[in-house]
């Protein structure tokens, strides 16, 4: 049994910002709802599919840090 979808941000190590939209596409492969790619921060705000145990579980390659998102804006 699966957990309830969870908003989250995931940063983009810096060397891989180029890269953004692919990491994007593999966080949609494992299940994930993409809401925003910010190639200029790097940053993928988006919503998680429910079935991971925990949100590190999609800190795939690229990504330096993914937290849940809060309703707290920094901007």
């Amino acid at each position: 049994m699966g957990h309830k979808p969870t908003k989250f941000i995931a940063a983009v190590e810096e060397a891989e910002i180029s890269n953004i939209q692919a990491i994007a596409q593999k966080l949609r492969e494992k299940g994930c709802v993409i809401r925003d790619v910010l190639s200029f921060t790097g940053v993928i705000s988006g919503t998680t599919s429910g079935n991971e145990s925990k949100l590190d579980d999609l800190k795939i390659k690229g990504i330096k840090y993914i937290e849940e998102d809060g309703e707290i804006r920094a901007l």
